[in-house]
């Protein structure tokens, strides 16, 4: 099978032996517990599987957890590939012109840790792991990889690999092991080589660790500390591409791979790792980039789920956005309880002091099948792709969510390949990643660009995500643009200058108003020209031909169109207008609707 990410109709598409795919998938951690004869039935045929080196716990700061109950290298000289063929072979029985996505887990066994101590960071639930920009990391994991990827491409199923995900760091999402950098002792000599490199700073020091949190300030005042943020964040991009590289070369770059990375829009640490995302943006070894949809705020119905990272900047490079979309529902039970008996009580609590966490569902059928809804309403007017992500297994095993589930698979397959059409974003919200490290480490500012972003998705007009360092090749698409960063980074002064001399009006965050709320957002995009659908807190999508509503109140809803156009609904209401330049509903709190849009006939 070969594939490939190739731009048509405007959009980053998914082709396999030269045909384009709807990239709509299904995946889980708990073989187990899996639904794959529900989404098979359902029209789906892309299947995420999980493998690793090692089984020490990919959460290794926090929690402890890993999903892994085999590491194909815990013995260095006999592999075990079982657990990953359990999953492949279980797939293939229900489904046998199956898709499979390997997603392989690049961290190394406790062999390897102890084999080459000057190479790791402690941390605190995982022991001893790899620096992730260790060269004799880069070195053996990549060799691991290659071997794993032999066997693969040798294998009886060699034919349904359709193509690969490199993971690695904490969660498997490349943040650093500690999440701070992986910072220590061994850390200096690769420190001390990135400064000469790239500053050319002979004998570079590690900066003492309270010049990153700079007694309690907010900005940080440290030059030393600013370039430990920059080279551990640049670092990881280059040990991904490292790996995506030799990944490439193994199969003949015949095949796509993809990485998680890049959450400038929503992670807050500047040590997590996550801040290089630009160096990848044109890597000719990634196809491919993904996130979760954001957990802000507990996930809770009545607001936008943004994405982590700014989707229209990877599509504008020519990569495909890939969102996993790992929504609770009502079936959701706490992980304990999916696998009895295998871990501590203490992690991933369904509530946290008498309230719902981030993994609880909401109580009810109806309002899981919203928040499937709603989550789709964001990702097919961007045109990104998408993976459900039942994380323990069973979570929509309910003929009621599967109706719906079918449904989102049929729209993602009759509009393979995107087309753009005349509704869409008219401000543009950037991202500005080294702003990061402006900011000392959990310093509250730093948290307002998530505020803003946030509240963006609650101004009823649609809006996109590009970075800084683009700012000349987009702003002549859009009316108005939002900067959040309340200290920019160079690139975001840059950018920020040429809105001025470009004439388009800009919302700037600054230290004295860091945040936005939706509607002074909305008050300045009104102002600024642009067309705003509804004037309410409602979440509204707009693009690739569809617009979709999110009730945050219950009510009568209008909303207004650029021009008058075709409007035929497709999920949430049964309105009977062919053509109009305003749909009226009733919805009801937390419904969401989707309409199919087009130019007037």
């Amino acid at each position: 099978m070969k594939s490939q990410v190739k731009i048509i109709n405007g959009n980053p598409t998914l082709l396999v032996d030269d045909k384009p795919i709807p990239a709509i998938a299904y995946t889980t951690y708990f073989q187990e517990r899996n639904c794959y004869e529900e989404f098979v039935n359902a029209g789906y045929r892309i299947f995420f599987i999980n493998v690793s080196f090692t089984k020490k716990p990919f959460n290794s700061n926090k929690t402890g957890f890993t999903s892994f109950r085999i590491g194909a290298f815990e013995d260095p000289n006999s592999p075990d590939y079982s657990e990953l063929e359990d999953y492949v072979y279980e797939i293939l029985r229900i489904c046998p012109d199956a898709m499979i996505v390997p997603r392989i887990y690049v961290s190394m066994p406790s062999w390897w840790d102890d084999a080459h101590p000057d190479e790791t960071v402690f941390t605190q639930k995982g022991g001893y792991k790899e620096m992730l920009f260790s060269d004799v990391f880069r070195r053996d994991g990549a060799e691991m990889l290659a071997r794993i990827v032999k066997h693969i491409r040798s294998s009886d199923y060699a034919q349904s690999i359709m193509g690969w995900q490199i993971c690695g760091g904490q969660t498997q999402e490349w943040f650093h092991p500690d999440e701070f950098g992986c910072f220590c002792p061994n850390a200096e000599k690769y420190y001390r080589e990135w400064m000469k490199k790239t500053y050319g700073v002979e004998n570079a020091v590690l900066p003492a660790r309270e010049e990153f949190f700079g007694d309690g300030e907010t900005l940080c005042k440290s030059e030393n500390a600013k370039r430990y943020y920059e080279f551990c964040n640049k670092s990881v991009a280059e040990s991904i591409d490292y790996f995506a590289k030799r990944l490439k070369e193994e199969t003949n770059y015949e095949q796509i791979v993809g990485t998680f990375y890049g959450y400038c829009m929503n992670t807050t640490n500047p040590l997590r790792g996550m801040y290089g995302l630009y160096d990848l943006l044109d890597s000719p070894h990634i196809d491919y980039l993904c996130a979760p949809s954001a957990y802000s705020r507990n996930r809770k119905l009545g607001i936008d789920w943004k994405d982590q990272f700014p989707a229209e900047a990877i599509k504008l490079h020519k990569k495909l956005p890939f969102i996993e979309c790992d929504i609770r529902t009502y079936l959701t039970e706490s992980m304990q309880s999916a696998r009895p008996g295998e871990y501590p009580e203490d992690i991933y609590p369904m509530q946290v002091s008498n309230t719902d966490s981030v993994w609880a569902g909401p109580p009810t059928p109806e309002l899981s099948r919203e928040a499937l809804r709603k989550s789709l309403c964001h990702q097919i007017t961007r045109g990104s792709a998408i993976w459900w992500f039942d994380m323990w297994g069973g979570w929509y095993s309910d003929p009621f969510l599967m109706d719906d589930l079918a449904m989102m698979k049929d729209l993602y397959s009759e509009d393979c390949p995107f087309t753009q059409t005349a509704i869409g974003a008219e401000v543009v919200f950037f991202a500005d990643e080294r702003a990061y490290e402006n900011y000392t480490f959990g310093a509250p500012l730093a948290t307002s660009i998530v505020a803003s972003h946030i509240r963006m998705g609650s101004t009823g007009a649609p809006y996109d995500t590009h970075m800084v360092e683009d700012a000349a090749k987009v702003l002549p698409l859009y009316k108005a643009a939002v900067f959040g960063s309340p200290f920019p980074s160079e690139a975001g002064r840059k950018a920020l200058e040429l809105c001025r001399e470009m004439g388009i009006p800009c919302l700037v965050a600054s230290l004295e108003h860091p945040d936005f709320k939706a509607d002074e957002i909305r008050a300045f995009l009104k102002e600024a020209g642009v067309h705003v659908y509804i004037e309410n807190n409602d979440v509204i999508y707009a693009g690739n031909g569809y617009l979709g509503i999110h009730a945050a109140t219950a009510g009568k809803k209008t909303i207004t169109l650029p021009s008058e156009c075709s409007i035929s609904p497709i999920f949430g209401s049964e309105i009977c207008e062919d053509q109009a330049s305003s749909i009226t509903l009733d919805l009801e709190k937390y419904k969401t609707a989707l309409f199919k849009i087009s130019p007037k006939k």
